[in-house]
């Protein structure tokens, strides 16, 4: 049977898409993932329900170079023949792959969301260049729309042997990588939360291409999950009806057509309702007090985290005496909101998901401290947050209301970081890789070369096939800076080789010029004219540089 397949175009973080376990987790109130500000936040915390629907094995097609079509099982191998037949493991995880597909319902305010949950494997070598020494991790990535788009993707009318495609209109989207579990819910949660109350736009896109056929006696669902970043210019070209004949032109993922249309027309979109009847352990007293924090019945979520605090990890987990503490504001009790708010303070997580929440936790300390008349404490604790850096409007009007006559001398905290008792410590989180890879390439960027490096070592092992054309190329560049030319060539080396059509041209020319410089400087000058003439090849135009290169390579 003739395949006609799709290119699975994934950026970022979802280059390696999906992986782990099934979820079972029961929905639950999460510890929160980076609200702009714990008592704000609390108020219209998003409930999260259990799986909807799933999809755990679906056939996934890709058109080599070499012209021949290869599937494997819940994954998009590489175009290029040569690192499918490698035998490597980071090729045979493929472009991309998953364990489970999943969604579940999610509601905010009164409006209900859809979270396709993806989970894929994923992992990292210790010695890269040589591609050797693998470690295996598991990663899921999730993404948040509006209940009613998931209506959009298979149309009421549908045609057999046509292609649609839908826009998910993304309002939130996020990648964990060796997660703990029980973190799933609360990072999803917050990223939902802060995306809709700072009214944020989601950085990414989601698209879902599906193609409906019936060939051989089978009635088949091929489908494609594109994510792009969310600029027109990057998923309007996708959108284009004159483009409907390339989406599944060189790979895709092939299904039972009733078993994908089963999975996207469940029966939810429902109100998801609080948690409700008598709490029987820990967990469920933090559930329940936090459904009553939200409700609006401070006093009995008092009563519910005091006994939830008298257990682990509870009794260790700040966001059980920030949440408490902001009841007791609610009640009038500023004494209580206090003492709590100083345990909250002094357990800082060490998971960096929760960083902004306990910088929140310090300023409403400092709103504690104001409505007990100790004005001073309020502006230290407000300059404390700022300095420790969290960032927010309101902060920014406290403290020019309140304290131009108060002078700021430094923090002056006293915190212990509680890394294994919190529900939610141990997972890397995806804001972290981005946060790491982006201020390395500021870094570059700004001549701090060394600093630099290090950064970017440490994208690579937070996330090593996340975006690792950038992160080698960068790093590349970084080692010719520092004169080591031959770890750059290393380095520049498997950027070429991870290379694909994401790259670009402008970023694959760069890469051989710089790899023709380290060869150059190291006494190369064959290796280096060769690479400086793909450079070339590949649309090097820069004056400069050509003029370089024409008296080096006469």
């Amino acid at each position: 049977m003739k395949k006609i397949l799709v290119i699975l175009l994934f950026i970022g973080p979802w280059s390696i898409l999906y992986g782990q376990n099934q979820g079972n987790e029961n929905p639950l109130y999460p510890p929160p993932q980076n609200p702009a500000n714990v008592e704000r936040s609390m108020n219209n915390l998003p409930i999260l329900s259990e799986t909807r629907s799933m999809i755990e094995q679906a056939m996934g097609w890709t058109l080599q170079d070499d012209g021949k079509w290869i599937s494997q099982e819940n994954r998009i191998l590489y175009s290029k023949a040569e690192f499918n037949n490698s035998g490597k493991t980071f090729y045979k995880l493929g472009k991309e792959n998953f364990e489970i597909i999943e969604l579940r319902d999610l509601v905010f305010g009164n409006d209900n969301y859809v979270v396709m949950i993806i989970r894929f494997r994923t992992g990292y070598y210790e010695f890269p260049i040589l591609m050797e020494g693998w470690h295996n991790q598991q990663g899921l990535s999730f993404f948040v729309f509006k209940n009613e788009k998931l209506n959009e993707v298979i149309p009421e009318k549908m045609e057999f042997n046509k292609v649609y495609i839908t826009n998910m209109e993304l309002v939130s989207s996020g990648t964990m990588v060796n997660y703990d579990k029980s973190t799933i819910n609360s990072t999803i949660a917050y990223s939902i939360q802060k995306t809709l109350t700072e009214k944020t736009i989601a950085s990414h896109n989601l698209l879902i291409a599906i193609w409906p056929v019936q060939t051989s006696g089978q009635t088949l669902m091929r489908f494609r999950l594109v994510q792009v970043m969310n600029k027109k210019k990057f998923y309007l070209p996708y959108l284009d009806p004159k483009n409907r004949d390339k989406l599944f032109r060189t790979s895709y993922y092939e299904i039972d057509f009733n078993t994908f249309r089963n999975f996207i027309h469940y029966s939810g979109g429902g109100i998801i309702q609080p948690f409700s009847g008598n709490p029987q352990n820990a967990d469920e007293y933090y559930k329940r007090g936090v459904s009553n924090y939200s409700s609006g019945n401070y006093y009995q979520c008092i009563t519910d985290l005091t006994m939830a605090a008298k257990y682990s990890p509870y009794s260790d987990f700040f966001l059980t005496f920030a949440y408490r503490a902001n009841a007791r504001q609610k009640t009038g009790d500023y004494t209580g909101a206090l003492q709590d708010f100083d345990r909250a303070v002094s357990l800082r997580p060490a998971d960096q998901s929760y960083y902004n929440a306990w910088l929140t936790t310090i300023y409403n300390r400092g709103i504690a401290r104001k409505n007990l008349k100790d004005v001073n404490g309020a502006c230290q604790d407000w300059h404390t947050a700022v300095q420790m850096g969290l960032k927010d409007q309101e902060i920014e009007t406290a403290i020019k209301e309140n304290c131009k006559n108060f002078r700021f001398t430094g923090s002056t905290l006293n915190y212990t970081t509680v890394s294994s008792a919190s529900p939610g410590t141990g997972s890397v989180n995806e804001n972290d890789y981005f946060k790491v890879y982006w201020d390395g390439v500021w870094k570059y960027e700004n001549g701090n070369y060394a600093e630099a490096l290090r950064a970017l070592n440490r994208a690579n092992e937070l996330k090593p096939q996340a975006n690792p054309f950038g992160v080698y190329s960068y790093r590349g560049q970084c080692k010719l800076k520092l004169n080591d030319y031959a770890g750059a060539i290393q380095d520049f080396d498997y950027a070429i080789a991870v290379a694909t059509s994401q790259a670009g041209d402008n970023n694959l020319r760069m890469v051989y010029y710089n790899r023709g410089l380290a060869n150059f400087f190291l006494g190369n000058t064959p290796t280096a004219c060769n690479d400086f003439q793909k450079a070339i090849n590949e649309g090097m135009n820069d004056p400069q540089s050509l003029s370089f290169i024409k008296q080096v390579c006469k």
